[in-house]
Formats: C-alpha cells, sequence, structure tokens
C-alpha cells in the first residue's frame, strides 16, 4: 500500500471512528440501554376499510368486561388519521431508542389502508411474550377543541379483567409525564397530575408488564393538529416520550 493509499485508509478509520464512537458511548450511558421496549402505535389505516369489518368484530370478555378488536381512532379536522400520526411518532420513538442502546419491538409493521389490527388485546400479548421492560401505547385525543396537552392513561384493578401490577403502571405513567414535563411537553389540566385512570383500555389492563398508554395531544385542537400532521411536531412528541422513558428507566 502506498502512502496516498494508508493516508486514505487512516482518514477513512478516523471518519468511521469519530461517527460511531458518540453513538456507543451515548448508548452505554443511557437509562434505556439495554431494556425490551414494546412501542405501540395505536389504530391502524385499514381498520376503517370495510373489508375488515369482520375482523375488527372479534371481541373479548374476560369475566367483567366486553371489548372491541379495535377501531379506526380519530382524526383532525383536516382529515389527518390517528394511526398515521401514531405511526410517524412510533417509528420516531424506536429509532431514538434503538441509538441509545435498548431492543424496541413494534406492535405492528405498518400503516396502511390493506391491513387491520391487530386486535387490543394482542398488542397486551406481545408484551407480555416478550417480557418488556415498559410497553408505552401511543394515541391521539378527539376531545373537543378547547383542551390541549398530553395525558397518560393507568389502569384500575378490576377482578377476573385487570392482569397487570397497577401500582407499576402507576409508577411508569407518573414518570412519563414527569419525563415528558421536563423535557418540554405541555401536560394536560384535565386530569390531576395529568394521569387518567382507566377501567377500559384493554392493552393496559391485559398486559402484564409496565404499561401506559398517552394521549400526547388533541387532534381537534387546531395548534396541536398543526404539530402533530408535521414531521418536525412527530419528531419532538418521539423525543418527549424518550424523555419519559428515561426518566422511568432513572429510578428503577
Amino acid at each position: 500500500m502506498n502512502g496516498r493509499a494508508v493516508a486514505l485508509a487512516t482518514a477513512v478509520a478516523l471518519a468511521v471512528t469519530i461517527l460511531v464512537t458518540p453513538t456507543a458511548v451515548a448508548a452505554q450511558g443511557s437509562p434505556v440501554a439495554g431494556k425490551t421496549i414494546v412501542v405501540d402505535p395505536g389504530h391502524q389505516l385499514g381498520n376503517s376499510n370495510p373489508k375488515f369489518r369482520t375482523q375488527l368484530a372479534q371481541t373479548i370478555f374476560n369475566g367483567a368486561i366486553r371489548k372491541s378488536c379495535n377501531t379506526s381512532g380519530t382524526a383532525t379536522n383536516a382529515g389527518f388519521p390517528e394511526s398515521t400520526f401514531t405511526w410517524e411518532v412510533g417509528k420516531r420513538l424506536r429509532d431514538l431508542l434503538t441509538q441509545a442502546g435498548a431492543k424496541v419491538i413494534m406492535t405492528r409493521d405498518s400503516n396502511s389502508r390493506n391491513a387491520w389490527g391487530p386486535c387490543v388485546w394482542d398488542r397486551a400479548y406481545i408484551a407480555n411474550d416478550a417480557n418488556a421492560d415498559a410497553m408505552v401505547s401511543i394515541h391521539g385525543d378527539g376531545a373537543p377543541g378547547s383542551s390541549h396537552g398530553f395525558f397518560a392513561l393507568a389502569p384500575v384493578q378490576i377482578p377476573g379483567w385487570t392482569k397487570n401490577d397497577v401500582p407499576a403502571d402507576r409508577a411508569l405513567a407518573k414518570s412519563m409525564v414527569a419525563g415528558m414535563t421536563a423535557a418540554g411537553a405541555t401536560a394536560s389540566s384535565s386530569f390531576a397530575g395529568a394521569i387518567m385512570n382507566s377501567r377500559e383500555t384493554t392493552t393496559l389492563n391485559l398486559s402484564n408488564r409496565p404499561t401506559v398508554t398517552i394521549e400526547l395531544g388533541n387532534m381537534r385542537n387546531a395548534a396541536e393538529a398543526r404539530q402533530m400532521s408535521s414531521a418536525a411536531g412527530q419528531q419532538q412528541y418521539a423525543q418527549w416520550l424518550f424523555a419519559g422513558l428515561q426518566e422511568y428507566f432513572r429510578t428503577r
């Protein structure tokens, strides 16, 4: 190898070191490094497709509550679907977590008019089967446009229905609210501590791993709808979720 080739090889090796080392160092120092995290982008674009009516009509009854497979979700007033919003945020959160050294499992691998589900109970079982360290279910709210901000859902113990360790879910919800708020997200004032007690959120109740549902914003609020519909806004929501997970694992 001549001198020029040696110099080129050295420069390439140095460039690779510069590019790789910060990521490796960041991953080693991140609270999420080595954790298995399930990211659940709520709904599915094809849930509104009539050809999947039979699949989506499935129900589950666990002694106390009967719930349906899944729904199409809400949308902005301009028609931007919740399923697309959650998918875009979920992908970005997956990338942030992976770069920080976490193992990430997505509950769906597409956002398509030609796909349905999976059912909300199957999403819970994904986390159970993976023995996940945490599961985050991503949603957008469809409340009247005057409300704004994010909030977390935590389950209520219902015999025959709630399989999860409710205190563990509440700890995750509180950490998500704390971490997201510290990172700049606006917490909803509609619920004390920005946590809603939910009796019938199937994925929450049937998961036996630490699980939280986050309503990231109100899709009927004009300002939040603009943010939720933009790539920059979707990246910001993912960063806020990442900050919440960092806070949770920092305290474990």
